[in-house]
Formats: structure tokens, sequence, C-alpha cells
């Protein structure tokens, strides 16, 4: 079965700003980790969250030879993983301050006999969104519903990316089939990235943004980069041409197929543009 769009009158209220915050706020705490134990890259990709078509949720690259933190969108529940598998004492993100998120994870990798020194709560970006302290408290349970509201959109753009690669591979845009899916947590966008089989040297990116403070809702967006660029594209740098708005798949009655077909043909205007 198909999974239906939320109704986008959602992601016009203030509460889906809050479960945005809320939620962006998990995906800092997931980078920090793996910026603090992996090797630092210039396009930051060490930090990337890695989409798990299974279980429907987000986990870190494995650092520190076996250890992932996992990421359950819906309720904003972080939590460890030993070689893939889910580990007991998770931390929710709901009545607590950001002071002690940072305790759960060095008690976590005391636990299992990491060295706790290496964990930095910094990160190499700065976002208005971020909260730190132990002054104010995280409130997941109040957005609940926009969160998962949230969650459906990933879960159907993941669909979407994957028939977008398919077809591309098929029609002969890109050389092998992308599989990757990742969530950016700097611009909070869920990508798809896959290198052109016409344009040597150059990367092509799908996605679907949760939305910034220039646009709320989430949008639909095409990027070009080249891979051995070192520069690092603004967060809000997108094809203003290519910008496809999920109210306007959802006021239109946008099928899976023409959005599909459209995503193919914005890939496809910006090979042809190079």
């Amino acid at each position: 079965m198909t999974l239906n769009w939320p109704e986008p009158k959602i992601f016009e209220t203030s509460e889906y700003k809050k479960a945005r915050f809320e939620a962006h706020n998990a995906l800092f705490w997931m980078a920090r980790c793996t910026h603090s134990f992996l090797k630092a890259r210039d396009d930051q990709k060490h930090m990337d969250l890695l989409w798990q078509s299974e279980s429907k949720s987000f986990r870190t690259k494995i650092f520190d030879g076996d250890l992932q933190i996992g990421l359950h969108l819906p309720d904003l529940e972080l939590y460890f993983c030993e070689n893939g598998i889910k580990v007991p004492h998770s931390f929710w993100l709901d009545d607590r301050t950001p002071a002690y998120v940072e305790a759960w994870y060095l008690v976590e990798l005391v636990h299992r006999d990491r060295d706790r020194s290496r964990f930095s709560t910094d990160l190499p970006f700065e976002s208005a969104n971020m909260l730190m302290g132990d002054t104010k408290d995280h409130n997941a349970s109040e957005v609940a519903l926009e969160l998962d509201a949230l969650q459906k959109c990933f879960e159907r753009a993941a669909g979407l990316f994957v028939n977008v690669s398919q077809s591309l591979l098929k029609n002969g845009y890109i050389a092998e089939s992308a599989n990757l899916i990742t969530l950016k947590p700097e611009s909070f966008a869920l990508t798809l990235s896959f290198e052109s089989s016409k344009i040597k040297e150059s990367v092509i990116s799908i996605g679907l943004s949760a939305g910034d403070e220039l646009r709320p809702s989430p949008f639909f967006f095409t990027t070009t980069e080249s891979v051995v660029s070192k520069k690092n594209t603004h967060v809000l740098d997108f094809e203003a041409e290519t910008l496809i708005g999920l109210n306007s798949v959802c006021a239109n009655n946008v099928s899976d197929e023409s959005l599909t077909e459209r995503l193919c043909e914005n890939v496809k205007a910006l090979i042809n543009k190079q």
C-alpha cells in the first residue's frame, strides 16, 4: 500500500516549527558523536545519517569499531547500537535538558569501556536551531503529531528516490544504481546522491528538506556539485527552478509517477547545464 502524504496544513503551524526544532537537535546530537570519533571530512559526510529502510529509522555511520547512534524520529528516541543491534537504555528528548543528553552519552560510553574524553559537543557548523545548556527542556511529546507527519514524508520520499535512481539508470544518466539515502544533520534534508555517467567528477543530489526559515514546509530539491570541490555549499543554496513544495504536490494531487518524472527531469536539466 502506498503511504499517503500527511495533510499539508500541519506543516504551516507553529507546532510543526517546534517539531522541526526538536528533531533538528536530535540530529545535532547524533552528529556530535560521529564528529567526535570519526576523522573529519571537508564535505562533512562523516556525519551523514543513514536511512534504514527496514526499520524506517536513521543511524550514524559506524564509529569506534562497532558503535552507532540510532534515531526513532516520531518520538525522538536516541539509542546506541552495537554491531548493528539496538541496545537498552535509550534516551528520549522529552522533559530533559541538553545537559542530560550529554550526560547520557558519557555514561553510555563509559558503560561500554570507551574513551569518554573523545566526546565533544562541538560541531563544524553553526545553526540558530541549536539548543544547549541546562536551563530549558526539550518537549518532543508536545509535537508528536507533527513529528509523525515528518516521518511519513521521509518514508514516502525514500521510496520515490529509489524510483528516480532506477529510472535514471535505465535511461543512462547514471552509471550505477544509487541506494544510499542519507539525512544531512546541518541542513535537515533527506538526500540521495549519484555520479552522472555523462559528466565526470560531478555529483547530483535529489532531496526532501524538512523545511527552513525561508520555506517552513517540506520541499523537494535537486543540486549538483563537483566531487573535487572543497567549497561548502550553504544550506540555503538551492537551484530555485528545481524546488517542488510538498504543499503544491498535495494541492495539485500530483501522483508518485508524475513526481518521479519531474525529479528525473530536474536531474537531466542540471546535467545538461554542465
